[in-house]
């Protein structure tokens, strides 16, 4: 009896040893599980958390794209109500404009009518004047014939010299020719004046038409160019011709 307790003596410690070490690798384990369980925890909170931030980074950019779609759509308004009233106040500007050259081409041909009747009352007076000068020749002549018939041309010679000097109807006749030329001259370069004047008008109203009435803003410069050059043309030779006319009238004087 006394051998086999000392044999279970001796052979219980070990049993304990294994108990203890299969409960500390129980615990162990527990101890892992829970780390795990503890780590497998907080990594869906981080997530969470993660997609939380993008989730108010997207509302943010929604945000700031609706504010500035509703900016854009703003400014486009704006635009468009200011694009309108600039049309229309270019459409009134054109309007105004067009009536204000109505008006002036019509005082332009008024004052050119008047000019012409003035003319032609002039040049009708010019005429009259020639006519009375050639009429009184004529007479002159008709009275040196007749007293050269009548035989009293040698009787009055001293008395008449200066009636029947033949230096007397030359002068006469140069002086009614050169009224003449006058009068022509005269006629000729008011003609042509007016219709320089005619004609600077039409190009003006054309200029004025071109860049007032030009579809969307878009003026052909090379037509407005063209017709500038041939007013300037015409300005030029309007004053050349005043200019040669009065030289002429002083020399004359």
């Amino acid at each position: 009896m006394i051998s086999l307790n000392s044999i279970q003596t001796s052979l219980s410690p070990p049993h304990r040893t294994k108990t203890s070490f299969i409960k500390g690798k129980r615990r162990l384990i527990c101890i892992c599980s829970s780390r795990e369980e503890s780590s497998d925890s907080a990594s869906p909170a981080d997530g969470d958390q993660r997609k939380q931030e993008i989730l108010v980074q997207i509302a943010m950019l929604q945000a700031q794209k609706v504010r500035v779609a509703n900016f854009l759509d703003e400014r486009a308004e704006y635009l468009t109500k200011f694009v309108k009233d600039a049309n229309a106040e270019l459409e009134e500007i054109g309007k105004s404009t067009l009536n204000e050259l109505d008006e002036l081409s019509e005082r332009i041909t008024e004052k050119l009518d008047r000019r012409m009747e003035e003319f032609d009352e002039e040049a009708e007076s010019r005429w009259q004047e020639i006519e009375e000068n050639e009429k009184m020749l004529e007479e002159f002549e008709r009275r040196i014939e007749r007293d050269r018939n009548e035989g009293l041309f040698f009787k009055n010679l001293k008395d008449k010299k200066s009636e029947l000097d033949p230096e007397v109807k030359m002068a006469a006749k140069a002086e009614a020719e050169k009224i003449k030329e006058i009068t022509r001259e005269k006629a000729g370069s008011k003609t042509r004046r007016n219709i320089y004047l005619a004609l600077m008008s039409l190009l003006a109203l054309t200029i004025g038409n071109f860049i007032l009435s030009a579809p969307g803003g878009e003026v052909e410069w090379r037509k407005v160019a063209a017709l500038g050059l041939i007013f300037i043309g015409l300005v030029a030779q309007l004053i050349y011709e005043q200019d040669f006319s009065s030289n002429s009238q002083d020399k004359d004087k």
